[in-house]
């Protein structure tokens, strides 16, 4: 079986409202989707979502990796085992751009949004092909054997954005009645009072709410020192990329001054970022998200990564995600072990119209099911994308 087709789409993905964080705000998602076509006419879907403040990527700087990288090879490939497809998604390499931005290459990380969209496509149509779900896919990666483990439901983390104060705290009250055990609290907001805010969440949550915070670059390592208290006494389990990254040495050793575990985001891009920070102990936690590290295959190695290093992990995602990359996402966590927090699922919560005919949003508590259907188990609604799409280019 070889590829017949590779086609790449620019979409603008409306919200529902604006969220707004320490490093952004915004009201649409800008969002990278890519439709892989078999000789036999299964058709794979894959997603997205480039954001300049994590890998240096946009929408524009994917279109030109797509523009100057030669795919022929992809059309050559024979797809007719499971061995082969992952060993053609490892290999998977776009051509660097003159004007690449030189950190975001110099990590290993500008291009993997890029790559992501085509990894996840070449992964949804070939298990669609053979009638298997994106999770078996999954747990065949041959680099972490011992990570992978079946689960038929997964419980999705609460998350809580800058917004008007009277709806974050229905909002956290709503959390806490339906059951959800853990919530994500943005912070470093200009003229907020974070530890104010973290009081009242507190409160609404009540006590067996796991906490965890993210300050989006927003803070210093002097910052973290002068509170550490309060971080201990508010509970909070972690602090997601607290300095920005050009000041990430300052974290070494933070780990004796803090009860909260330490978090990397916009620092954890690539292996060499991983590589980094674990060989200086810049970190307690990875926040392995599958669109800025490239794509499935990545994500399972940095877990093996962390695993044997003893560093701890959790699953995100991009704000503005679709359904496609909720998905793989859902295959992701229902395969892989040792996920300490899970995000993502917030189709129809912030999503004014989602490109899947399906609901696989969380539910009551953030729970849900694992999906069985083959591929990625959706059903991807190209009238959609097609209505929304702002640019496309045929790479095969």
């Amino acid at each position: 079986m070889r590829i017949a087709r590779l086609s790449a789409y620019q979409v603008a993905v409306p919200l529902r409202r604006k969220i707004k964080h320490a490093s952004f705000s915004r009201s649409e998602s800008a969002s990278i989707i890519v439709k892989c076509v078999l000789e036999d006419g299964t058709t794979g879907w894959g997603e997205s979502v480039p954001r300049p403040y994590v890998t240096g990527e946009s929408v524009e700087s994917v279109f030109d990796h797509y523009t100057a990288t030669d795919f022929r090879f992809l059309n050559e490939s024979n797809l007719d085992t499971i061995e082969e497809v992952l060993q053609i998604c490892s290999e998977l390499r776009l051509t660097e751009l003159p004007e690449s931005p030189a950190e975001y290459w110099e990590r290993g990380c500008f291009g993997n949004a890029a790559r992501c969209a085509i990894e996840l496509s070449l992964l949804d149509a070939t298990a669609r092909s053979w009638n298997i779900p994106l999770s078996k896919l999954i747990r065949s990666i041959p680099v972490a054997t011992d990570l992978f483990e079946n689960r038929n439901s997964v419980q999705y983390s609460a998350v809580l954005t800058s917004m008007k104060p009277v709806k974050q705290s229905l909002l956290a009250i709503i959390y806490r009645l339906t059951g959800f055990q853990n919530c994500k609290v943005k912070v470093g907001m200009p003229g907020i009072d974070d530890f104010s805010l973290l009081r009242k969440i507190r409160r609404l949550t009540g006590p067996k709410m796991r906490l965890r915070i993210d300050a989006n670059e927003a803070w210093t390592r002097e910052f973290l020192e002068e509170h550490a208290s309060e971080f201990t006494s508010l509970a909070i389990q972690s602090i997601e990329q607290p300095v920005s990254h050009k000041e990430l040495n300052t974290l070494r050793q933070i780990r004796g001054h803090l009860t909260a575990q330490i978090m990397l985001d916009e620092s954890l891009c690539s292996i060499q970022d991983a590589e980094l920070a674990i060989s200086e102990g810049y970190c307690d936690a990875f926040n392995l998200r599958i669109s800025k590290l490239g794509g499935v295959i990545p994500t399972v190695k940095l877990a093996q990564m962390a695993r044997q290093s003893g560093i701890s992990y959790q699953l995100g995602c991009q704000v503005g995600e679709t359904g496609i990359l909720s998905a793989a996402g859902r295959h992701f966590a229902t395969s892989v072990q040792g996920i300490e927090f899970l995000e993502g699922s917030f189709d129809r919560f912030l999503l004014q119209q989602s490109l899947i005919q399906e609901n696989i949003s969380f539910q009551w508590g953030g729970r849900a099911p694992a999906l069985a259907g083959p591929g990625l188990g959706i059903t991807v609604d190209e009238k959609r994308i097609l209505a929304m799409k702002e640019r496309e280019l045929i790479l095969v």
